[in-house]
């Protein structure tokens, strides 16, 4: 279940009309007619004792809830670690970044057989801010550039390392970051900044969380690392403001703009035109003391030189037209289409590791529909071999349905356990968990007193539930039901239970039933304030019918307890992470749209090079391929 914020008063008086107050006038009118008026006082104090009980659970309930949501607001104010602490976890996460990187950097074959020459050329104002604030002088910086070249240039030529990168639509900004990125990290000292690639598109200015607070939990998302780094330790690097809706962009950049001062280190990279729209806004500026440089289209030698040293020797000459072409024209279509390095290593993929023939390449008649020609036959060509991979058994079709899908679903966050499970619709993750939940309930107590007892239970539960799951606050769920959290609230139950039945039982008037009964109604009490979440209310309604149950004496206390234990346990596990992810799994191969090895299919994705994975997430390789995948019918 989704988790929302917010204080609900109205919520807790709704479940208190909708069910305890209709429960309570059944019971007492079934009791009345049953037992007879001789004994109403000793009901009517049985009653108002369970609800007293209950309406402190849920005052300390709210009490609780607040004391959690203080507790766990997430905030700058973060205890000061010491020097030699915060170099500890600096240097853990440098290595975490390594790693993801170093691995990415080998999928994407981008130094096999070696660097494309990806260079770039420098920009001054009005796209980057006046020289003097940048460098100290008015005379303008020569940046330029190529690959391997970047760390240098940043270091040696630039005040600080404030840089603005900019290019067209698969010109190579990523594959320019990432080997900055690793360069820093083989050349960083124990006092250099770590650089972190994170990717703007996951941040929404409108969920009130400052920059500082996203890129700490994008270094938890991305990198698998929890623990607080200031900022100063840090050099990020924020790929993709292009990427973000239009209307927040000028935003962001006041937002960077405000966080980071003149001299703090920060890279952004973003689509030139969607740049320049964002520094001509009225309420925008440029990125303060930042340098800007462009990317370059590769020229047609360099095109061919790259398709030449890709393509193996013996299908070398199925290229001859293709150079001839780039020969004749060098700013002509084809050149134009190829001379990015997305297009050439899509080039490569078809035409000079598969077996399409590359006169194709010829046919069109602009550089766009080159471009969509090489993204279109990724997919097939990739899924076009039969191997022992897990995708060797699904179909290109379904391959392509299934990453459309995706292309649709995911345009911004990446795609992982977690995502795919938010992405089940709440009506129908309310209805299967609410199913559940009634399930659990309704068969324990079948067993232990009879299928009436069990079906008016399961189905108060299902409604308890189903209505919690819409209209509830769920700041405490389902966090507050993972095992752990159960654990705690059940290891204190269980030992008051045990202090209680022992203490009954070892006074006069008191048989072990009587005893058993009372201490599970009152130990079930202290599980319902410790337990919180939906559980809350599904411990409430049990705790009730037990009271009813063990007073009229309906089955025996033991079995009774044993149904409401194995009850308390069966209904939070949907909201288990691992239960949440299989329901996914489930929902998704019933309508068709991903298969039920979606993390295989995922993984096999990014084998291909379908995908590219940043932690434990994944993202398509380029934005251009999500968008022509999202178009597809």
């Amino acid at each position: 279940m989704r988790q929302r914020s917010g204080s609900r008063v109205w919520f807790w008086a709704l479940v208190l009309a909708l069910f305890l107050v209709p429960i309570t006038g059944v019971a007492v009118a079934w009791l009345f007619l049953s037992e007879g008026r001789q004994n109403a006082d000793q009901w009517a104090s049985i009653l108002s004792a369970v609800l007293a009980l209950i309406g402190g659970s849920v005052a300390l309930l709210r009490w609780l809830r607040a004391r959690a949501a203080t507790a766990g607001a997430p905030g700058l104010d973060e205890p000061e670690a010491s020097a030699e602490v915060m170099a500890e976890r600096v240097a853990r996460l440098a290595a975490k970044v390594r790693q993801v990187w170093e691995s990415e950097e080998l999928r994407q074959r981008l130094l096999d057989p070696r660097p494309l020459p990806v260079s770039w050329r420098t920009l001054g104002p009005p796209v980057s801010d006046h020289w003097r604030v940048i460098h100290g002088g008015d005379e303008p910086l020569d940046l330029d550039g190529s690959l391997d070249e970047l760390h240098d240039i940043v270091r040696t030529r630039l005040r600080a390392p404030r840089l603005v990168i900019l290019g067209e639509p698969g010109a190579g900004k990523s594959s320019l970051i990432m080997r900055f990125a690793l360069a820093c990290l083989a050349r960083r000292d124990d006092d250099s900044p770590v650089p972190v690639i994170l990717r703007l598109s996951t941040w929404e200015p409108a969920d009130s969380r400052r920059l500082t607070t996203w890129i700490n939990a994008r270094l938890r998302e991305d990198y698998g690392f929890g623990e607080f780094v200031s900022l100063d330790r840090l050099l990020p690097i924020l790929d993709g403001l292009d990427e973000m809706p239009e209307p927040l962009r000028h935003r962001t950049l006041r937002e960077i703009n405000a966080i980071f001062g003149a001299t703090s280190p920060v890279i952004l990279t973003s689509r030139s035109e969607e740049y320049s729209a964002a520094v001509d806004h009225p309420d925008a500026d440029v990125l303060t003391a930042a340098a800007v440089i462009e990317l370059n289209p590769l020229d047609a030698e360099a095109i061919r030189d790259y398709l030449t040293i890709t393509t193996k020797p013996a299908r070398l000459p199925r290229w001859a037209k293709v150079f001839a072409e780039l020969t004749r024209d060098a700013g002509g279509e084809t050149a134009r289409g190829l001379s990015t390095p997305l297009a050439l290593s899509l080039a490569r993929i078809t035409y000079a590791e598969g077996t399409a023939d590359p006169d194709d390449l010829l046919t069109f008649g602009t550089r766009h529909a080159v471009e969509a020609h090489l993204l279109a036959h990724l997919v097939p060509t990739v899924y076009a071999g039969r191997d022992d991979s897990p995708g060797s058994s699904w179909s290109r079709r379904d391959v392509q349905a299934w990453l459309s899908h995706l292309a649709r679903s995911f345009p911004k966050h990446g795609i992982s356990r977690e995502t795919l499970t938010d992405a089940v619709p709440s009506a129908a993750e309310a209805v299967i968990f609410s199913a559940l939940a009634g399930l659990a309930a309704a068969v324990p107590f079948a067993a232990a007193v009879s299928p009436v007892v069990g079906l008016v239970l399961g189905l108060t539960v299902a409604l308890v539930v189903c209505t919690y799951t819409f209209v509830g606050d769920h700041s405490l769920s389902p966090d507050s039901l993972s095992s752990a959290a159960l654990l705690r609230a059940g290891g204190p139950a269980l030992a008051f239970f045990a202090a209680a039945y022992w203490g009954l039982g070892a006074m006069e008037g008191f048989t072990a039933e009587q005893a058993a009964g009372l201490a599970l109604v009152t130990s079930l009490w202290l599980f319902v304030v410790l337990s919180r979440g939906v559980v809350t209310f599904v411990a409430a309604i049990v705790d009730f019918a037990l009271t009813l149950l063990v007073t009229n004496q309906v089955s025996s206390a033991w079995s009774l307890g044993l149904a409401a234990v194995v009850t308390l346990v069966l209904v939070p596990l949907p909201a288990n992470s691992s239960v949440r992810f299989l329901i996914a799994r489930a929902f998704f191969k019933l309508r068709g749209v991903l298969p039920w090895r979606v993390t295989a299919f995922l993984e096999d994705a990014h084998r291909r090079g379908v995908l590219r994975k940043v932690g434990g997430a994944y993202y398509f390789r380029h934005d251009l391929l999500r968008e022509q995948l999202a178009d597809l019918p």
